[in-house]
């Protein structure tokens, strides 16, 4: 063709290299614009897809170095990092229960045995008992057993001043009129009362609260509704059916005693207020317990504690057979004759 021509230079001609030819025909040396040297677009040659001229593509890559990284946990990421750690704390917090559970068995089988015989420090003046609210009771519970003891104190308070009332009534105006029968009950109520208050109801809660069982918060429960019961008598002290109720100080049997001596009505309606005071601060305490009872799960506990119970006294009153049959007691019916070699054992 001319060379004057615009079209001569022919992009189809056989002048420009065949991309698609044989490597034969293009030739060993010279590299074509899909992969030089012979070789593929994805050779080793320096082609525009090769990895030896610096192409655009080169195989795999590493990974970034800001890439997150799986720590475990099969979360991957953050993810791994707050997953594991959680299993972490768990594990603590279960090892760390079950430490607290072993301390606990030990501390009892040696306080059983005598080895951590607790020290008297109550009362002061002449210790007797051992009463130590900061070191036996946990910390978030200590407050509801102080509000406890109080209630013991005042019933203290209160059954005294009934003692001294009744005592005056028997000195000031006469025995009769069934004031020496009350001033009897006094003293019971005194020498009796005390101490049946401390071990009943007070001390129900004292080791309730230090050993979390739930039975014993149920005993407490019972025992300090009759408590309140009592305390609620005594303060309004209703006439009995032979005469008037001199064994308690209350607000009845001081309104009569003003009849008879002025200073005895007014001990009674001192005592009768006491013993209010008393039934106030018991259904405060038995409010604050409740409350406490149930936020630690206390229903739960008792359901379990009791059914527990009744499946040890079954298995115990069967004779600790798993089919209710004693220990080496030979069986009846077919098996009654058969070995033991001739009874066939259950596959594993």
């Amino acid at each position: 063709m001319p060379k004057d021509n615009p079209f001569s230079d022919n992009p189809f001609g056989t002048a420009q290299d065949d991309p698609f030819a044989a490597p034969a025909a293009t030739g060993k040396g010279s590299p074509s614009s899909w992969g030089g040297n012979g070789g593929s677009a994805f050779s080793g040659g320096g082609n525009a897809w090769g990895s030896n001229g610096g192409g655009a593509y080169s195989g795999p890559s590493a990974p970034p170095t800001n890439a997150f990284v799986d720590l475990g946990g099969g979360g991957g990421g953050y993810g791994g990092k707050a997953g594991s750690r959680a299993e972490q704390l768990d594990l603590k917090e279960k090892e760390l229960a079950a430490r607290e559970e072993e301390i606990k068995r030990k501390e009892e089988e040696l306080r059983k045995a005598g080895a951590l015989a607790p020290k008297k420090n109550w009362p002061i003046c002449y210790p007797i008992l051992h009463h130590d609210i900061a070191a036996d009771v946990p910390e978030r519970l200590q407050h509801m057993v102080r509000k406890a003891y109080w209630s013991w104190l005042g019933f203290f308070v209160a059954v005294t001043f009934n003692w001294f009332g009744s005592l005056m009534a028997l000195c000031v105006i006469s025995p009769a009129n069934g004031r020496l029968p009350g001033f009897l009950l006094a003293n019971i109520y005194w020498f009796a009362g005390l101490p049946g208050a401390w071990i009943l109801w007070y001390m129900r809660l004292y080791n309730a609260a230090r050993n979390d069982r739930a039975f014993t918060y149920a005993w407490f429960f019972l025992m300090f509704l009759v408590h309140i019961a009592f305390c609620t008598w005594a303060a309004i002290s209703p006439p009995l059916i032979y005469s008037h109720d001199w064994g308690h100080a209350g607000f009845i049997t001081g309104i009569d005693a003003f009849d008879d001596s002025t200073f005895v009505g007014v001990l009674y309606m001192i005592g009768g207020g006491l013993w209010s005071l008393e039934v106030l601060w018991s259904i405060w305490v038995l409010k604050v317990v409740y409350f406490n009872f149930r936020r630690g799960g206390g229903g739960a506990k008792l359901q379990q504690e009791v059914a527990q119970t009744a499946v040890k006294q079954g298995l115990s009153s069967k004779g600790g057979g798993l089919f209710g049959k004693k220990a080496g007691k030979k069986p009846s019916g077919p098996l009654a004759n058969t070995g033991a070699s001739d009874v066939p054992s259950a596959p594993v």
